[in-house]
């Protein structure tokens, strides 16, 4: 089947002119010929048509139409400003909601059209010329002034578009403009800022005139970079101006719906065509609707063409349309996809000689065809020499694409398989052997044009046209610098390397040379001992000072040397040597070296080459290395060599750096020779490194002093300084007896100095029985001060047992410089027996060294519940408690109570930390100090009585307070509490000096009383006015009764006064009823919590008898009622009316007639009935109050007054009424 018998092919032959639309018959056929989608006709109607139409007022803007070169822009133009000028046009619009939109302007302006050439007139004069030649033509004399001569052109713009309105009343005025953008990238920056202010002139007189203005642009002027030199004067004219932006969505439909439409039957064939390869291609199965509409045309082809930057007229459009043209009679092929891509536009490009004046094009013509010379000349694989061909199209394409030519941005292995559609035919029909078929056909291409004119971007596995590389082999120069490399260069970026694969970045020690302070984990005892790391030979270990633990090297891999340090090490050094490696490994070292000295010997275009060079190179060889990390070097100490792997056991773990890995080796030599050294080093249980072991010392000695941690513990477990159950002790610790015999051995009065337990070796302080460092040292002695044993002096203070917390909050450093520490005095018996009597515990415990310890703990013991009394009574006194609303306490008492027992619960605080007897020989409190503190006991003594007193009556207090608001009339009832409020108050008052049992039995007894009388007058007041259960049943027997039904019937007769019975039913209402309520439940609550009666509620009734009144009432209305019924229907003005009635209703109204008696119930026919025979009556409604006003006025009246007055009032109601129809109804 051919490409023509798959698509209704509709060529694109011609440019639009747009000057073509003032032909109504050229107007009409573009019109016809114009596609477009539905986004871009919702697009057009939202932007383009509000700002067009002038029937409702917004803020009328200027439009800029953008779009590409061969994009429709000119076309849109012509069809908008051809259907604006005639209305008839519509009915060629293929679009139903752009036909729709386009009604609004459609006849409704008069339009001038026209394109700016090659030309340096201002872009005023342009616009200006050509409108006054137009409006001449339409009729209109009216000439611009010169440019001199006005201020601002709205100005004319008005006077000129008055004249046009007189001529045309109704009309717009349509000013669309074509090749703006062309023109104004000519201009220099002062001409183009006053065409700019011209523009945002036209746009503002859009707003106050019928003077619209449209122009097409190939770009947005709003930001584009062009333009930034003067980017104040273009965010002016953005203002008045609103883009219509022509989007790639748009031009794919242009080609799917004109150029290459389709019916449903070619798209059928081509969807099952196309489906045979979419496994091979990502996304096609996805986009397959996409893919069929554009057939042949690949999506990715308009994608790429939208990006590609050239001098010349990019005509996407005519493009496509020569690319169908040339092949539509061609046969679609059954086993190949037929899918043309942006590859096909490079054709295009390179027969477009014009092209070539542009520098960047020619630059890129001219490599690609020295890549496709040499792949027509040399390519290795002859079957994949079109597809090769067909890849390099797309890479010269692509290069134009990027914006410069020159950045490393191209196409991926996956860009080339799926926007190329590109098919080769492969041994397994899979994606994965089609892209590695493409991979192998890449490498192809590089090695044919000797890794010239196209490079390999690996951060983002991109393959371009390189236009840097100016026909250098770069790859060639760095092997034939490899060859001449001696080795002490080799050596020199090996060690770059290598401190690459160790991930070192510490500054070097000593300057110039390659020498580092190192950290290395003693793994017996899991701490860091210090040392230095050199790469490089034994020879510069004098260089690095002072001297440490250990010295590690990394021998030169190329020297003749290394046997000689090896036969020769020390027992503290450890060599590592790069013995193993292969031939590829040795080529990649000295290409990075190479690679490395060419790049400093380079210019700045050659650099960036070099550096990414040796950047791959590096990669290589540190994969390389990690991978073979076990074998490819050997370690030597005291003289014995092995592989790396031998050593360490084991190959590296994958979670492991090599950094770590090495480190193991290195510590597994040199283990035995630490523990020669450092004999007595206890195993830590946490790893000590140098960033963390200040950290670790102070979590030791935070736990020492009451904070306890995780790592404290392990720290303090390491010396053997805590028990199983995690508290403190010194029994089974050989570091502390050590220290313990020596300051127990100290004549009377004498201290031990630091300078007598450490010893400097190598600038660094240890200490001389077990060779520890000073902060271990420090740590073991601050446990001595926490068990009372010894007292530390730093910077001149003394610290003892009882003073921890300020010893921790010290630097470590000071702590670790203390200067000397003491044996304390002996225990105050005395003080202490003092103290104990006081507290209530036996003194003899105190003074037998071997109860002292219990006598401690119940000590503290004591301490404990005191601290929280205090703390109990404090909470109390501060809480704002209340009896009778009045605080307990003022703020002077709370505050002067707050702060004695805030002092004597930080003394019961330091007293507990003389927990041990040895702390208590630091014991400083006489006996004066003690009682004069213990004193707060009768504080707390006091406060816990009126607590005890307060809490016994405040349920009772609480209780009568809420009935005090309900009882606020009784007197009696006030009085009596009042007398026992008063008596509360005193009883506070004088707390210490009451029998505290007695005064609460008394109170509590009298507030039991009042409550009790509160209940029962309360409880009565509710019985007088609630129903009980018999009363509520007659109240709704009432609510339920006959008569209260009729009467509510025969309310709404107008003759009736209602108000009687809406009084009765209002007072019906205000009867409550209550049966629930019981004593008991005045118990706990002061009102009733079931219908919430309010005691002295004036609203509240006395319910006794008044049920019977309300009967009797209800009675007497229904009597009356019945009467003036009867009464009014035999009135001889009415009883004629009855023959009018209906039968049913003059049956109804006989009856009741002949009765004398309302009927037993009153229906809807009674009602009606009266209602009807008494319409001719005329209702006078007087109110009581209005009434006794206008006869009585403000005081007495004489008879003649009265009936003066009477007459007068009722006349005035009455006037302009049928006297004999009135009736009166006093309200």
């Amino acid at each position: 089947m051919r490409y023509g018998d798959l698509v209704h092919y509709d060529p694109i032959e011609t440019i639009i002119n747009l000057k073509d639309a003032d032909d109504e018959e050229k107007a009409a056929a573009l019109v016809k010929s114009y596609v477009m989608s539905d986004n871009m006709a919702e697009n057009i109607i939202n932007i383009c048509i509000s700002q067009l139409q002038f029937d409702e007022t917004i803020d009328n803007k200027g439009l800029f139409i953008v779009g590409n070169y061969g994009t429709g822009k000119s076309h849109l133009m012509s069809v908008i400003s051809s259907i604006a000028e005639n209305e008839k046009l519509l009915k060629f619009v293929t679009n139903d909601k752009f036909k729709d939109g386009m009604r609004r302007i459609a006849g409704k302006f008069k339009v001038l059209r026209f394109d700016i050439g090659s030309t340096d007139m201002p872009l005023r004069d342009i616009v200006l010329s050509k409108v006054e030649e137009n409006i001449h033509q339409l009729g209109i004399e009216y000439n611009f002034p010169p440019m001199n001569k006005v201020a601002n052109n709205k100005d004319s713009f008005m006077e000129m578009m008055a004249l046009f309105e007189e001529k045309y009343p109704g009309k717009g005025y349509l000013i669309v403009v074509d090749e703006l953008f062309d023109f104004l990238k000519t201009r220099k920056e002062q001409e183009l800022i006053k065409d700019l202010a011209f523009l945002r002139e036209i746009g503002e007189i859009s707003k106050s005139t019928k003077i619209r203005f449209m122009s097409g642009v190939q770009e947005s002027l709003f930001d584009n970079p062009g333009f930034q030199f003067v980017a104040r004067t273009i965010l002016k004219v953005k203002d008045r101006f609103e883009q219509i932006i022509i989007k790639r969505e748009d031009i794919s439909y242009v080609v799917s719906e004109r150029i290459l439409k389709k019916d449903e039957k070619q798209k059928a064939y081509i969807r099952s065509h196309l489906g045979k390869f979419s496994s091979l291609y990502k996304n096609m199965a996805e986009r397959m609707n996409e893919f069929v509409d554009l057939f042949p045309i690949h999506p990715a082809f308009i994608e790429v063409f939208e990006k590609i930057y050239i001098a010349e007229k990019r005509e996407v459009l005519k493009t496509i349309t020569n690319l169908i043209k040339n092949i539509i009679d061609e046969e679609v092929a059954e086993d190949m996809p037929g899918i043309i891509s942006y590859d096909a536009y490079w054709d295009f490009i390179k027969d477009n000689m014009s092209m070539r004046t542009n520098p960047d094009i020619k630059d890129v013509i001219d490599k690609s065809s020295i890549i496709e010379g040499a792949i027509l000349r040399s390519f290795p694989r002859p079957q994949y020499k079109d597809s090769a061909i067909k890849i390099i199209n797309a890479l010269s394409v692509y290069r134009l694409a990027t914006g410069d030519i020159r950045t490393p941005i191209g196409i991926t292995v996956d860009n080339i398989k799926d926007d190329l559609c590109l098919f080769i035919r492969i041994p397994e029909f899979e994606e994965d052997f089609l892209r590695t078929t493409i991979e192998t056909i890449m490498k192809d291409i590089i090695r044919t044009v000797n890794g010239q004119f196209i490079s390999y971007n690996q951060d983002n596995q991109q393959y371009y046209i390189d236009m840097v590389r100016v026909g250098i082999d770069y790859d060639v120069i760095i092997q034939e610098k490899a060859e001449k490399l001696d080795d002490d260069t080799l050596n020199r970026y090996y060690f770059e390397i290598l401190l690459k694969v160790l991930d070192w970045n510490v500054k070097e020690y000593v300057p110039n040379f390659k020498i580092w302070e190192y950290s290395l984990k003693w793994l017996d005892k899991n701490i860091e001992r210090d040392g230095y790391l050199f790469m490089g030979s034994p020879d510069e270990r004098s260089t690095a000072q002072p001297p440490r633990d250990f010295y590690i090297y990394f021998l030169n891999p190329y020297s003749i040397d290394n046997r000689k340090y090896i036969e020769n090490g020390k027992k503290d050094e450890v060599f590592f040597e790069f013995t193993n490696y292969d031939e590829k490994l040795e080529s990649l070292l000295k290409s990075y070296s190479a690679s490395m000295i060419l790049y400093d010997s380079s210019a700045n275009d050659g650099k960036a080459i070099y550096s990414s060079k040796a950047d791959g190179f590096m990669k290589e060889i540190v994969k390389w290395i990690k991978t073979n990390i076990g074998n490819c070097f050997s370690v030597s100490h005291n003289g014995v060599t092995k592989r790396i792997l031998d050593m360490a056991r084991g190959t590296k773990r994958e979670d492991e750096t090599i950094k770590d890995y090495i480190d193991f080796v290195a510590s597994s030599c040199l283990s035995f020779y630490f523990a020669d050294k450092y004999p007595d080093y206890p195993k830590f249980k946490v790893i000590i490194t140098r960033d963390n072991r200040e950290a670790m010392f102070k979590y030791g000695l935070n736990y020492i002093a009451g904070q306890k941690s995780e790592h404290g513990a392990k720290i303090l477990q390491t010396f053997d300084l805590i028990d199983n159950d995690g508290n403190i002790t010194v029994e089974n610790s050989r570091y502390v007896k050590y220290f313990q015999d020596i300051v127990n051995s100290l004549p009377e009065g004498k201290v031990l100095n630091h300078d007598d337990i450490f010893v400097l070796e190598n600038e660094v302080e240890i200490d001389r029985k077990f060779r520890l460092d000073g902060e271990w040292v420090a740590l073991i002695l601050c446990t001595l001060v926490y068990n009372g044993e010894i007292a530390i002096t730093v910077n001149n203070k003394k610290y003892d047992a009882t003073m921890l917390s300020d010893l921790v909050k010290l630097a470590p450093n000071d702590i670790v410089n203390f200067s000397f520490c003491d044996r304390p005095k002996g225990i105050p018996i005395n003080t202490l027996k003092r103290l104990m009597e006081i507290i209530g515990l036996p003194t003899g415990t105190i003074s037998n060294p071997e109860k002292q310890v219990e006598a401690i703990k119940e000590m503290n013991k004591k301490f404990d519940e005191l601290i929280n009394e205090a703390h109990s009574v404090i909470q109390y006194v501060t809480s704002g408690k209340t009896i009778w609303d009045k605080l307990l306490f003022n703020d002077a008492e709370k505050k002067s109570y707050k702060d004695e027992l805030n002092g004597f619960i930080s003394f019961l605080n330091t007293l507990k930390r003389f927990n041990t007897p040895g702390k208590l020989r630091n014991f400083r409190y006489s006996k004066e100090d003690i009682e004069r503190e213990f004193a707060a006991l009768k504080l707390i003594n006091r406060i816990q009585k009126i607590m005890n007193f307060v809490n016994s009556i405040d349920a009772y207090v609480v209780y009568i307070s809420k009935a005090c608001l309900v009882l606020v009339d009784n007197n009696d009832w006030i009085k009596k509490v009042e007398d026992v409020k008063q008596k509360i108050e005193d009883t506070i008052k004088n707390i210490d000096n009451v029998d505290l049992n007695a005064a609460k039995n008394d109170v509590i007894n009298e507030l039991i009383n009042i409550k009790k009388e509160y209940i029962d007058i309360y409880f009565d007041e509710h019985r007088k006015h609630r129903l009980d259960y018999k009363g509520d049943e007659h109240k709704k027997k009432i609510l339920n009764s006959s008569k209260l039904y009729n009467l509510r019937k025969l309310k709404s007769i107008d003759i009736l006064s209602g108000s009687e019975l809406t009084a009765i039913e209002e007072e019906l209402g205000k009867i409550n009823s209550c049966f629930s309520l019981t004593p008991q439940d005045l118990e706990t609550e002061v009102q009733c919590k079931y219908c919430k009666y309010r005691y002295g509620d004036k609203n509240e009734l006395l319910v006794y008898g008044k049920l019977d009144e309300i009967e009797n009432k209800i009675d007497e209305i229904y009597k009356n009622w019945e009467e003036e019924l009867l009464k009014n229907i035999e009135d001889p003005l009415i009883k004629d009316n009855i023959n009018y009635l209906n039968d049913d209703q003059q049956k109804c109204i006989n009856e009741f007639i002949a009765r004398r008696s309302l009927p037993e119930k009153i229906d809807n026919l009674f009602l009606s009935s009266i209602k009807d025979l008494l319409k001719g009556l005329d209702k006078v409604e007087i109110d009581s109050k209005e009434f006794i006003a206008n006869i009585t006025g403000n005081g007495p009246v004489t008879l003649d007054d009265f009936k003066n007055n009477f007459m007068k009032f009722i006349e005035n109601k009455v006037n302009g009424k049928e006297k004999d129809k009135v009736r009166i109804i006093i309200k």
